[in-house]
C-alpha cells in the first residue's frame, strides 16, 4: 500500500482548492453574459452590432483581469510546489 506523506496531501488539496478559487474569480469577471459577448467580439468589423466598440473596449480590461487572475493563480500553485512543509503550505493558502 502506497502511503502519501501529510505534506504531499496538504500540497494536493491546496492546489485543488487554488483553482476551485481562481475559477470562482474568473467566472465573476466573465458574468454571466460571457458567452454573448464573445460572439459579438468576433463579428467581422462590418457586421450590425450596435455596441461592439464598447465591447472590444471592455474586452481589454476584461482581458487584462483575467491575466492578472491567472498569473497571481500560477504564482500560489507555484509556491505551493515548492514549500517545504504543511505548516508552509497552510500559511500559502490561508487568505482563500
Amino acid at each position: 500500500m502506497l502511503k502519501l506523506s501529510r505534506s504531499k496531501l496538504h500540497r494536493e488539496k491546496a492546489l485543488d482548492l487554488i483553482d476551485r478559487h481562481y475559477a470562482a474569480r474568473i467566472d465573476a469577471v466573465l458574468g454571466p453574459m460571457a458567452a454573448l459577448y464573445m460572439l459579438k467580439r468576433i463579428v467581422p468589423a462590418g457586421e450590425l452590432v450596435a455596441d461592439r466598440e464598447a465591447i472590444l473596449e471592455r474586452a481589454k480590461e476584461q482581458d487584462a483581469e483575467l491575466a492578472a487572475i491567472d498569473r497571481e493563480r500560477r504564482d500560489l500553485k507555484a509556491a505551493v510546489r515548492a514549500a517545504a512543509s504543511s505548516n508552509d503550505i497552510k500559511a500559502l493558502i490561508a487568505h482563500l
